[in-house]
């Protein structure tokens, strides 16, 4: 059903199925996975931590984000910690959080997306360019089921980051202008909350994405005893029957 897949065994490397899978597609939210790899490179560089606290710009607010996009409704001036900001964006896939934890790592989402563009060329993606870090539809945003492999295979090296990506429901305690919110995966694979007949216990993460432009995506693990797969689904025009 897709129009470009990729599976991989992901101990070894080795190419268990693959079509289409250096074709430029747009990834929606799954852009969010480099996002969060770039975030994830800044604690470990010591730039930020989990803990620290980041104040929702109006620039965040009000840059390049949809009306009917997803989202945490985060609002301008909001206190959260880098934690919170990224299961916003991992688990309900907020785009407005993307831009707070763009400006948090690089000074501005136009800088962000500089650094985006230069991790893709350096784990040697050859069919990617970034514009937004969301994943927001335009032209000039596209990857291929092969980089996107490459980038979640980078981001699976932090524990953190696939901690996130499996949380099935989580809370986030009230802050400064919101009461407490109650977030809930948006992965079928993970849990039954929004549709029942998808839920594999063995699956991992990692990220699901939908525009009309770029059709249904799911980037995924799953690991079982010593085995351990990466899967990408592209351009899927439905949601299969579970049945």
């Amino acid at each position: 059903q897709a129009k470009a897949a990729l599976l991989v065994d992901a101990k070894t490397g080795n190419i268990v199925y693959a079509k289409n899978e250096h074709q430029e597609m747009y990834p929606a939210s799954t852009t969010k996975i480099m996002t969060a790899l770039l975030v994830m490179e800044a604690i470990d560089q010591g730039k930020l931590s989990l803990t620290d606290q980041l104040t929702a710009s109006h620039t965040a607010m009000t840059t390049g984000l949809a009306e009917d996009g997803s989202t945490a409704n985060i609002q301008e001036g909001e206190i959260m910690t880098v934690e919170q900001y990224l299961t916003c964006m991992l688990v309900v896939s907020a785009n407005e959080a993307c831009n707070v934890l763009a400006e948090a790592v690089s000074g501005s989402v136009e800088a962000f997306v500089d650094a985006m563009n230069d991790k893709a060329e350096e784990l040697g993606c050859e069919n990617t360019h970034f514009v937004n870090p969301s994943g927001l539809h335009d032209p000039q945003h596209y990857t291929s089921a092969w980089d996107l492999s490459l980038i979640a295979t980078e981001a699976l090296k932090y524990p953190d980051f696939l901690t996130i990506c499996d949380s099935i429901k989580e809370i986030i305690p009230a802050t400064n202008l919101s009461s407490e919110r109650v977030l809930r995966t948006t992965n079928y694979l993970l849990d039954t909350w929004r549709a029942l007949g998808y839920r594999y216990r063995n699956a991992h993460g990692i990220k699901t994405g939908s525009t009309s432009d770029a059709g249904y995506c799911l980037v995924s693990s799953a690991e079982k005893g010593e085995l351990r797969f990466l899967s990408v689904v592209m351009g899927c025009e439905r949601v299969v029957d579970a049945s």
